[in-house]
């Protein structure tokens, strides 16, 4: 209470009414700009620009993307960076830019700053990122693949089949989908990963 006993005493022909509302305007005001800043950043680091700004994210995951069949479809759709690596929801999105922060301190640091040291990285980056979509049941993938809307039959006996298989074994899209955007690493793949093979 020191502070408004100082606030009182800077403005001693103003009633305490007076100095609370214009307190409470105050903090309306600098709270409405620090959610504006918030909401601005967060929404220019999830741009296609932004994240392949550096050279490793440009010659490597974005090179690779390039003429994948996410970046160029018969239908026209094309997701760019944060509609595969960004949740919507907010607190998960929050909690992926948090962890995603670890890209760009290994961008600052030199840890993943030239090819060979991004390839070296490359495996245990994926693993995070398969996890990740493992534990949200591919969420990001099902945000524009509605499985409701897939017409199985116009697809090959193959991977009908599949698709039944992965049903009945309660599998998520990234188990076998994990290769559709970027170079796979060497290593054991989700499936793998998930059945405690590392």
């Amino acid at each position: 209470m020191r502070w408004w006993d100082s606030l009182r005493q800077a403005y001693p022909n103003r009633s305490a009414i007076t100095l609370a509302v214009a307190l409470l305007v105050v903090c309306g005001v600098v709270g409405a700009a620090m959610v504006g800043v918030a909401g601005a950043t967060l929404h220019a680091t999830a741009t296609e620009q932004f994240c392949t700004s550096c050279h490793e994210m440009a010659s490597g995951p974005a090179a690779e993307f390039k003429d994948s069949v996410h970046d160029k479809s018969r239908t026209g759709v094309r997701p760019d960076c944060a509609d595969c690596h960004l949740p919507k929801a907010l607190v998960p999105m929050m909690i992926r830019k948090i962890e995603a922060s670890r890209e760009v301190w290994g961008h600052l640091t030199g840890y993943i700053d030239t090819k060979e040291k991004f390839e070296k990285a490359r495996y245990d980056m994926a693993v995070r990122e398969w996890k990740r979509l493992m534990a949200s049941d591919s969420q990001e993938c099902r945000d524009c693949h509605k499985v409701t809307a897939v017409d199985f039959s116009k697809q090959s006996e193959n991977a009908q089949a599949r698709h039944a298989k992965a049903k009945a074994e309660k599998m998520t899209c990234i188990e076998c989908h994990f290769g559709v955007a970027h170079t796979e690493p060497d290593g054991p793949g989700p499936k793998e990963i998930k059945a405690g093979v590392k």
